[in-house]
């Protein structure tokens, strides 16, 4: 065998993470694991260096610092509006309306 197994302490440090994530990457089958106990209720769990290096290989991304290239035409034509001209425009016909003399339409 190469290097030694590590604890979940250890195997999150050298992820980076928590052990509380360390847990629930592990339950979700994406971090492999050597169970070393004898225990039937719960298992002894060790990490082996090269399945975190695998993990973490599987899990790089490329950069994106670097600007899309892209070539986006757009058509839309948007009316500018001045909204409180809009506003003012519909509080003076309510205005409007309230001052009418009852009866007449």
């Amino acid at each position: 065998m190469g290097e030694a197994l590590l604890s979940p302490q250890d195997a999150a440090r050298s992820l980076c993470i928590s052990e509380k994530q360390l847990r629930a990457l592990t339950c979700a089958g994406r971090i492999r694991y050597v169970n070393i106990g004898l225990g039937e209720k719960r298992e002894t769990r060790r990490y082996d260096p090269a399945d975190l290096k695998e993990f973490l290989e599987a899990r790089k991304c490329l950069s994106t610092s670097a600007p899309a290239n892209r070539n986006i035409r757009t058509t839309s034509v948007i009316d500018a509006s001045d909204f409180q001209a809009r506003l003012d425009a519909r509080q003076n016909a309510k205005l409007k309306r309230s001052n009418k003399p009852k009866g007449t339409g």
